[in-house]
């Protein structure tokens, strides 16, 4: 995924949130790479597990689940990495892509500073790490407390700021050859059936593969994707043409007008004749 960032933007929306909430703020690609955060420095037990190898495969293990059960539920996830501590990551959609995450973290919902100090020096001791702390009780001070309701606030935070990277275009998207192509073929046949086989030999490419891909960079099903493109062309042809709404049924690939009035009400909340009524410019 190639992306072209406003990083003055970007970096001073990232300030504002950690000013606001005292939590670092991460931005991640589709490919789960890190391209920006705020404060660049770990907490000083995150960054002693980011010195060793051993551990260091914790931390994007958990990563790695957090983004895949944003990706799994399109939305934000609040989770505890592998040593307790909160994070919480949301996922960055242009157009029903998931172009990357935006993630918080190394917080704890726990008081008692001494308790999760122990906690924390208890992990390292499991992990054979002897951290460099005066005092086990007093170590690892710089571990932000939230109560659980500004954990939560956080979170809707978070999410607002991934709605605005992408509609201030702080992030630019270059698709993918695989999107860029598979949006083609969906254009070109949009009037007919779209099989799975059809897409597999426009491709030139397997089953499994088209599946993995699919996963990887739609972040949803197949078939979700392809009503998905049929419902924004219908969207697009009822605010920006005056085509009979049965003659957008055809051309979106409905071949029964009733059954794409059920559907087009299911996905959008309107009827077609609401939805021009209200949107169309």
């Amino acid at each position: 995924m190639y992306s072209t960032l406003d990083n003055k933007r970007l970096l001073q929306l990232m300030k504002d949130f950690y000013t606001l909430t005292n939590i670092k703020i991460v931005i991640f690609d589709a490919d789960y790479q890190e391209i920006l955060a705020y404060p660049d420095s770990h907490c000083s037990f995150c960054a002693l597990m980011h010195q060793h190898n051993s551990t260091r495969k914790y931390c994007l293990q958990s990563n790695l689940h957090s983004f895949e059960n944003s990706k799994k539920n399109n939305a934000l996830v609040l989770y505890r990495c592998h040593a307790g501590l909160i994070e919480a990551t949301a996922p960055l959609k242009e157009k029903g892509h998931i172009i990357g995450y935006c993630m918080f973290g190394q917080i704890t919902d726990t008081p008692d500073h001494p308790k999760i100090s122990r906690h924390l020096t208890e992990i390292c001791s499991r992990y054979h790490i002897s951290p460099a702390l005066p005092n086990p009780f007093s170590g690892f001070s710089d571990v932000v407390y939230k109560h659980p309701e500004q954990i939560s606030a956080a979170a809707s935070i978070l999410e607002a700021c991934a709605s605005y990277v992408l509609m201030k275009d702080l992030i630019e998207i270059g698709l993918p050859p695989f999107v860029s192509q598979i949006d083609h073929y969906i254009a070109a046949h949009m009037q007919e059936e779209i099989s799975v086989q059809d897409l597999c030999a426009s491709l030139s490419i397997s089953r499994s593969k088209l599946y993995e891909l699919a996963d990887k960079y739609l972040g949803m099903g197949l078939a979700q994707y392809v009503l998905l493109q049929r419902m924004d062309l219908a969207k697009k042809c009822l605010t920006e043409t005056s085509l009979s709404i049965s003659d957008i049924s055809s051309k979106v690939g409905f071949s029964d007008y009733n059954y794409f009035c059920k559907v087009f009400r299911k996905k959008t909340g309107y009827t077609a004749k609401e939805y021009r009524r209200l949107h169309k410019s």
